[in-house]
C-alpha cells in the first residue's frame, strides 16, 4: 500500500484537527449571537496559520501553495474589510475579518477546492438568505454568514471533483 502524499495528508489534518473544532465554535455562535467574536475569529487565523505553516516546513513542496494562498487570503481579507467598512448592511465585519483564514485553508486545498468551494459558499448563501426571506416575509431580516463563510473549505472539497468534469478537464 502506498504511502499517503504529504501535500494531501498535512493541509487535511490541519483542516480537520485546528480549523475544523473552531470554524464549529465560531459557527455555534454566529448562528445564535449574529457576531463573530474577536478571540475567537483570532483563534482561528492563528491555529489555521501556524498550523499550515508547519505543514509547509515539514513538506517543502507546500512552501510555493502556502504563498500563493496567502496572498490570496491578503487580497480577499482586505477587500472584505473596505467592502464591510463602506457598505455594512452587506457584509458584517466579523464576517470580514473571518474571511483570509477560510482562503487560506481553503486555498491550501487547491485551486479546484477555491472555486468550487466560492461556488458552493454563494449558492449555499442565496439558499440561507432566500429561506431567510421566505420565512420573515421582509428584506431587512439577516442571517449568520458566518457558518457559510466557514464551510467553505467543506464546500470546496466536496464540490472540486465535480468541477474538473464540469469544466471538460
Amino acid at each position: 500500500m502506498p504511502s499517503p502524499d504529504p501535500t494531501v495528508l498535512l493541509p487535511l489534518l490541519v483542516l480537520v484537527l485546528l480549523y475544523l473544532p473552531l470554524a464549529m465554535r465560531l459557527s455555534w455562535w454566529d448562528a445564535r449571537e449574529h457576531r463573530l467574536p474577536n478571540p475567537l475569529v483570532g483563534a482561528l487565523t492563528a491555529a489555521t496559520l501556524l498550523g499550515l505553516g508547519l505543514a509547509a516546513l515539514i513538506e517543502p513542496a507546500l512552501r510555493s501553495p502556502l504563498r500563493v494562498a496567502l496572498v490570496l487570503a491578503a487580497v480577499i481579507g482586505a477587500g472584505a474589510v473596505l467592502l464591510a467598512l463602506l457598505a455594512p448592511p452587506l457584509l458584517g465585519m466579523g464576517d470580514a475579518k473571518t474571511l483570509p483564514a477560510v482562503v487560506l485553508m481553503t486555498g491550501m486545498l487547491g485551486g479546484g477546492a477555491v472555486v468550487a468551494g466560492a461556488c458552493g459558499a454563494l449558492l449555499l448563501a442565496g439558499i440561507a438568505g432566500a429561506v431567510t426571506l421566505v420565512r420573515t416575509g421582509t428584506g431587512r431580516s439577516r442571517f449568520a454568514l458566518g457558518p457559510v463563510l466557514l464551510s467553505t473549505p467543506f464546500l470546496g472539497l466536496l464540490g472540486a471533483p465535480l468541477l474538473g468534469p464540469a469544466l471538460g478537464g
